[in-house]
C-alpha cells in the first residue's frame, strides 16, 4: 500500500509555503482591525474621549481585559444617563420647566371644575 497523493507532493509543498506566508499577514491585519475598532467607533459617534478609547483598545489587544472595556466605553456617551438628558444641562432644565407648566395648567383646570365652598 503506497502513498496515493505522491504525485501532488510538489504542489502541496508550494501550497503549504503559500499558507505559511499568508497566515502571518492575515493575523496581523486582524489584530490591527481589532485594535483600532473601539477608537474608530468612538470617533464615528463623536465621543469626546475618542483618543483615550483608542489607546485603551490597543492596550486591550495586549492585555485582553481592556479591549471589551474600550468597546463598552466607545458606545457610552459621557454625562448622559441612559434615559434622557444630562442633569443640570439647559436641555434638562427646559424639559423640567415644560413639565412644570403642564402640571400647573392641569391643576388649574381641575380646580376650576371643583365646586366653590361658601363659608362654614
Amino acid at each position: 500500500m503506497g502513498f496515493t497523493l505522491q504525485g501532488l507532493g510538489p504542489f502541496l509543498h508550494w501550497m503549504t509555503l503559500g499558507a505559511l506566508a499568508v497566515a502571518p499577514v492575515l493575523v496581523a491585519f486582524v489584530i490591527y482591525k481589532l485594535g483600532s475598532l473601539p477608537g474608530s467607533i468612538a470617533r464615528s459617534r463623536g465621543h469626546p474621549q475618542a483618543d483615550a478609547i483608542n489607546i485603551c483598545g490597543w492596550m486591550g489587544i495586549i492585555t485582553i481585559v481592556l479591549w471589551p472595556l474600550a468597546m463598552v466605553w466607545a458606545h457610552l456617551v459621557p454625562g448622559k444617563p441612559m434615559g434622557g438628558p444630562a442633569p443640570g444641562t439647559s436641555e434638562d432644565q427646559a424639559s423640567l420647566m415644560a413639565k412644570l407648566q403642564q402640571a400647573s395648567q392641569r391643576i388649574a383646570a381641575i380646580e376650576s371644575k371643583l365646586p366653590r365652598r361658601t363659608g362654614a
